[in-house]
């Protein structure tokens, strides 16, 4: 019976994926085991795929990480590879994190490479020799396409460097045109915008059977990077990291049809402000932080008393003055004032007159955002004066406060310019309707329970309770005041 032996193939690069690389290692790895008397199973080959050996250390390979564990799992100590290369591209990570430590455990271990008869030796001269070989090799390569990656990025011309092509785009003639995946990826900023989170849209779309960017099952870090991604709102970013101290970043806009707009990416950052001060989105206690207690002006508390009896689950769930010592039914106050606050709502976004009193709203916040630009411009240019003054008498304490303090300014400069950006692109939601409109669409379907938890903090203020009085809803002047502006 032949011996038992594993194999490792890497892929380095997504143009490898579109030829036989993975089928030429596995082909060599196999007639290599075959007249070694060796067998290798399909289940025994570990495929890396789309992993740099030159920028990723041993160690961060998943796969090689896997197959060492697997070996000592097994007790099998013959490994294959196509040849060094494949290995390591460091010249030294591959020797430090995976044979090292695999010798330990399996003193009689067996690495070899397809191109050679005898076993891999780590100290053997000519190994040494072969691995600095394959890592100048890499710096060479990385080199170059460093150099041509900045020359294309400098040159003016709006095409898109050689790159992998981004989920719901074609790439021709280096300009990015939507494709039939682009649906997916509005999709999935919608979802995310009413607060659905990244685990609950993998499991949509995996429900759905549509394949991941992967062709594989979604997770949630495959959500992750299309909503991280700016290249979906008709932007190019790149940055060029020379060393590791060392970095330019270039941006390009409107390179491209965008798939979503800017408004969305406003919506989930305002989500996540939403969710940090009123705490969950996913929470069945809707009005969670929301709730003022009349007698005392505590916020209630939530308290989940829930149990399971012969198989039934039984829910009790109550809102908590814990200072007035009283509780109210999770159920109760939800069926008291939900559908008041969801038809205010809908009447609210149906009427004209809403959108003209945001439109007054935000031209008084832009007004004031603007003199404050103002007034931080005259106390910058006061303080690099006096800063000179205190240069010229080489007063370095004074020079040191008056340049914190200018920096405070900057910042809050800063600040202030972005949120005019993000007004001036608020204005034309409002304008162009996309913002009342998402109220209206919604709330003519059935709610999920993050669409009427985001609804309730986007326009109620508070609700005030006690335990012999009725539920009084404050609403809040502007469904704009949660954005939260710096002004």
């Amino acid at each position: 019976m032949n011996a038992l032996a594993f194999g490792y193939i890497r892929r380095s690069s997504y143009k490898q994926q579109e030829n036989n690389s993975v089928e030429i290692q596995k082909a060599h790895i196999q007639e290599f085991a075959r007249r070694k008397g060796m067998e290798v199973p399909d289940d025994f080959i570990f495929i890396e795929d789309v992993t740099s050996a030159f920028s990723k250390r041993a160690s961060k390979r998943k796969e090689l990480m896997r197959l060492q564990q697997m070996m000592i799992e097994t007790n099998i100590p013959r490994v294959i590879f196509y040849e060094e290369s494949r290995m390591d591209r460091t010249g030294y990570t591959f020797v430090l994190d995976f044979y090292r430590p695999l010798i330990e455990k399996l003193p009689n271990i067996e690495v070899y490479t397809s191109n050679s008869e005898e076993p891999f030796n780590p100290d053997h001269p000519q190994t040494k020799i072969a691995l600095l070989l394959y890592r100048q090799e890499s710096e060479i390569k990385s080199e170059r396409a460093l150099g041509s990656l900045i020359a294309d990025l400098e040159n003016g011309d709006e095409i898109r460097p050689g790159s992998k092509v981004p989920y719901g785009y074609d790439q021709v003639n280096k300009k990015l045109i939507p494709n039939e995946k682009a649906e997916i990826v509005t999709f999935i900023y919608y979802l995310h915008s009413w607060g659905t989170s990244m685990g609950k849209i993998a499991s949509l779309l995996n429900e759905a059977a549509i394949p991941s960017p992967q062709g594989k099952s979604w997770r949630s870090s495959s959500v992750e990077n299309i909503l991280k991604n700016p290249v979906y709102t008709g932007k190019l970013m790149w940055t060029v990291y020379k060393d590791s101290s060392k970095s330019k970043s270039y941006e390009f806009k409107d390179c491209h049809e965008p798939l979503i707009d800017h408004f969305f990416l406003h919506l989930n950052e305002n989500n996540i402000k939403l969710q940090k001060e009123f705490g969950r989105l996913d929470t069945p206690f809707l009005f969670l932080n929301k709730l003022s207690c009349h007698l005392c002006h505590n916020k209630l508390q939530t308290q989940n008393g829930s149990t399971t009896r012969n198989g039934q689950k039984y829910f009790y769930q109550y809102y908590v003055c814990k200072s007035c010592n009283y509780k109210l039914d999770m159920n109760d106050v939800h069926e008291a004032i939900l559908p008041r606050i969801l038809k205010h709502v809908q009447e609210l976004t149906c009427n004209e007159s809403t959108k003209s009193d945001t439109f007054e709203f935000l031209n008084k916040l832009d007004n004031t955002i603007k003199e404050n630009i103002i007034n931080i411009e005259k106390r910058i240019d006061k303080l690099l004066a006096k800063g000179s003054i205190a240069k010229e008498q080489n007063d370095r304490e004074f020079e040191l406060v008056f340049h914190n303090v200018q920096s405070r300014l900057l910042n809050e400069l800063k600040e202030l310019l972005n949120s005019q950006h993000i007004l001036a692109e608020l204005y034309e939601s409002v304008q162009s309707g996309m913002f009342f409109d998402r109220f209206k669409t919604i709330l003519e379907s059935q709610l999920g329970e993050t669409e009427k938890r985001l609804t309730i903090l986007y326009f109620v203020d508070k609700v005030l309770v006690s335990p012999n009085q009725p539920l009084q809803t404050l609403y809040r002047e502007n469904a704009f005041e949660s954005f939260q502006l710096h002004s």
